[in-house]
């Protein structure tokens, strides 16, 4: 180990051990912290975790960053780059009265940009209570040729949101209202609240920007948005809803990012992992540098499980590493076609506990982060050698792993700093401490 850092730390006791919490600075900190996203872009390190009003997936969640230009030994202070509509922010899990990011995944685009997917909430807890999802309201419809956002009056009534802002009734009939950045409803230039709220502004412990929720309102279900950076990560588009390109209708009420990162081919396809809300995994690919997605609906399905990430061998074949529903081997798909179809392989001989993990290609080997014990514990990080088996590479022989840490062990990221050194950045508390590690690559 040559490098060890505390990168994101939780202030709050109630999520957090005393000890470990007098940790957290304005350098590294906010209230909680999960789910980390790291990239090497360009020679930058750019790492990126949800920053929480509490220690759940739900509530107030922004999406913070931390950019390191020495390999990680120095960090910049932690900053937002999305922050989302909240009418109430609480440092208490019962609350959960505001729209929230989630599951970051980032890749570097063939022409250097930053391409980040991720999960965005209307107020709701997400995946965590399902009865407070709309899952019978269509959340897109064409128009004139225009695919569109939908929103609803509180009597069932739908309207189409042209890509203009403009609303259209249910008749495709002009109507006075606008809609304006990440939801904001205008009626002849008067703000009317937040389309992915509902109801009136409560306290604000997080220090938040709130509103109030809007008479006209997008379904409460997952939706995917895309961020993009031009600089390596110092600045960031507006967060922009890409959901309506890669949603099929069997996909029932969300689909998920998964977080950690995608790949980019060595063709020039932008591919990233996504699950679907029965646990159905799939991918999404784009070919022009983040401006569309694609999905090939006819198979939108690859026998994976779940939460999974993707490597690339040195033949283009893709490999998915999934996600176990249990301590065992993992759940293996591979892609001959560049992420339009997948084809199940048998399970890897890598032993884990139901958890993400995170993968990274290093010429003919893999290497693979994740906890190694029967529960989210003792971290590792596995190395394997590709195999050809019927003539591609579809198969790895795992033959080392390189401890990271002892006791709990769960979300990570792997990036590669420079042919000899990797890094991972990973959870070693259950929330609110994540830590960044490097270590010599010797095979």
């Amino acid at each position: 180990m040559e490098n060890s850092t505390l990168v994101f730390c939780g202030s709050s006791e109630d999520f957090l051990a005393k000890e470990l919490a007098s940790q957290s600075t304005a350098e590294n900190g906010g209230i909680a912290f999960r789910k980390p996203s790291l990239i090497n872009a360009n020679g930058t390190l750019i790492a990126v975790a949800d920053r929480a009003s509490s220690g759940e997936g739900w509530g107030y969640i922004e999406l913070a960053i931390r950019r390191s230009a020495d390999g990680g030994k120095s960090w910049t202070a932690v900053r937002p780059i999305a922050s989302p509509p909240a009418r109430e922010t609480k440092a208490s899990a019962s609350s959960y009265a505001s729209a929230f990011y989630v599951d970051p995944c980032m890749a570097v685009a063939p022409n250097g940009d930053v391409i980040m997917l991720v999960n965005f909430w209307p107020e709701c807890k997400g995946p965590h209570n399902q009865q407070l999802l709309d899952k019978k309201k269509i959340p897109y419809a064409m128009c004139d040729d225009e695919m569109c956002p939908l929103i609803y009056d509180r009597d069932g009534n739908f309207y189409y949101i042209l890509e203009s802002g403009d609303v259209l009734d249910n008749h495709k009939n002009p109507t006075d209202y606008t809609v304006r950045r990440l939801g904001e409803l205008y009626r002849r230039g008067e703000y009317m609240g937040n389309i992915y709220l509902n109801g009136a502004m409560g306290k604000n412990e997080f220090g938040a920007k709130t509103t109030f929720g809007a008479p006209l309102k997008a379904p409460k279900r997952g939706y995917v948005f895309m961020l993009k950076s031009t600089d390596n990560g110092v600045s960031w588009s507006e967060p922009k809803d890409i959901t309506s390109m890669l949603l099929a209708e069997t996909d029932g009420a969300y689909v998920g990012v998964t977080a950690g990162t995608g790949i980019t081919t060595k063709d020039g396809r932008i591919v990233i992992p996504l699950y679907s809300e029965k646990g159905q995994s799939f991918s999404v690919f784009s070919i022009d540098n983040g401006e569309s997605w694609h999905r090939m609906i006819r198979n939108p399905y690859c026998e994976n499980s779940g939460e999974w990430q993707l490597v690339e061998a040195p033949d283009g074949t893709l490999l998915g590493l999934g996600t176990q529903k249990k301590y065992g081997k993992t759940p293996v798909s591979y892609s001959a076609n560049g992420a339009k179809s997948w084809l199940k392989a048998k399970p890897t001989a890598l032993l884990a506990p139901q958890c993400q993990k995170s993968v990274l290609q290093v010429g003919d080997y893999v290497l693979c982060s994740h906890p190694s014990g029967s529960d989210r514990e003792d971290g590792v990080i596995s190395v394997g050698k590709l195999r050809r088996v019927n003539g591609r590479f579809s198969h790895i022989d795992w033959f080392r792993d390189i401890v990271v840490n002892d006791g709990f062990f769960g979300y990570s990221c792997l990036a590669k700093l420079d042919d000899k050194t990797v890094g991972v950045l990973y959870e070693s508390q259950p929330s609110s401490y994540i830590e960044f590690k490097t270590f010599k690559l010797e095979f």
